[in-house]
């Protein structure tokens, strides 16, 4: 139990942390982690898959899959 309790105060304080970071913050925004709204990935020309199988369709019927290389 005292572990438990510990453990929980821990995580808690952990928590509490990030919260006042945010907060404090400029900005205080979460970080953007999705690939679709992350303007670093998309400078170095990562795309969502999505994006790309949309690309693919538009393109015609006889692209292929940047991993399987099937159509």
């Amino acid at each position: 139990m005292t572990l438990f309790l510990l453990t929980l105060g821990l995580v808690a304080l952990g928590v509490i942390g990030m919260c006042i970071g945010i907060i404090v913050r400029k900005n205080g925004k979460f970080p953007v982690y999705s690939i679709g709204h992350n303007r670093n990935m998309r400078e170095r020309g990562i795309r969502c898959p999505k994006e790309e199988e949309r690309m693919l369709y538009k393109k015609g019927k006889n692209e292929y899959c940047s991993d399987c290389r099937k159509a």
